[in-house]
């Protein structure tokens, strides 16, 4: 990806970030138009979009078709605050979620390739079988869910009730956010490939493969939500 093409719309999110950290647009605020906004950033209406998707996969803005663009009520600029509440995780951004899983699932994948037994791989091989399935057949929902469910089976795997805790306590949010880029059908089967690499590396033991793969898998599909750069990520 061109670091050129990319910075701008990365500027453009930051001069939005500090305009509703300084008061500038409070939250619940609607968004100048963009042909308004482009003028005033000095930026083509394409690097404003790009930047306006970035801020709306990290949760600081909403687009609500045939109103326009808001501050999301609880945004202060920055990545979303959030907290557990009642065993969920709540009010995080998806910027946040893809950090939190970076760190915690490429660390389950090294653990989980270090003590996966022949039955895992089986139902590994199983969640993934059912995975291809609903891809094919476009059940967006139920392929989220069967993907959040081979995370948790690494993650159960590598043997850290905590991380198995955590994991479980996002469930909500994280089916939603895993269902959301897969309405892009001509991107649909790359979870499929990413989950696939991961499971060859788990059959074949290797720890830091497991990870990378694993890692490589978040950051992609960060990619896909809109976070534009690896480094927002990692």
């Amino acid at each position: 990806m061109d670091s050129t093409r990319v910075g701008v719309p990365k500027a453009v999110a930051s001069r939005i970030n500090a305009m509703i950290s300084n008061g500038g647009l409070s939250p619940g605020a609607k968004l100048p138009s963009q042909r308004e906004l482009s003028t005033q950033f000095g930026v083509s209406r394409a690097s404003l979009r790009e930047a306006i998707s970035h801020l709306e996969a990290s949760g600081t803005l909403r687009t609500q078709p045939g109103r326009g663009t808001f501050v999301t009520p609880d945004s202060d600029g920055r990545a979303g605050q959030g907290r557990i509440q009642g065993g969920q995780a709540i009010g995080y951004a998806r910027l946040d979620l893809c950090q939190f899983r970076h760190m915690l699932e490429g660390q389950s994948a090294r653990l989980a390739a270090m003590r996966v037994t022949d039955d895992d791989l089986t139902a590994l091989d199983k969640n993934l079988r059912k995975f291809r399935d609903q891809t094919r057949a476009h059940e967006l929902h139920e392929a989220s869910v069967t993907d959040f469910e081979f995370h948790g089976l690494i993650i159960g795997i590598a043997g850290v009730k905590l991380f198995v805790d955590l994991h479980n306590a996002y469930k909500k949010m994280l089916i939603g956010m895993i269902e959301m880029p897969r309405s892009l059908y001509n991107r649909a089967w790359e979870p499929v490939v990413e989950h696939e690499r991961v499971f060859e590396a788990l059959k074949r033991r290797d720890p830091e493969e497991a990870r990378y793969y694993m890692q490589s898998h978040i950051v992609r599909s960060a990619e896909r939500l809109g976070i534009l750069l690896a480094d927002d990520v990692v």
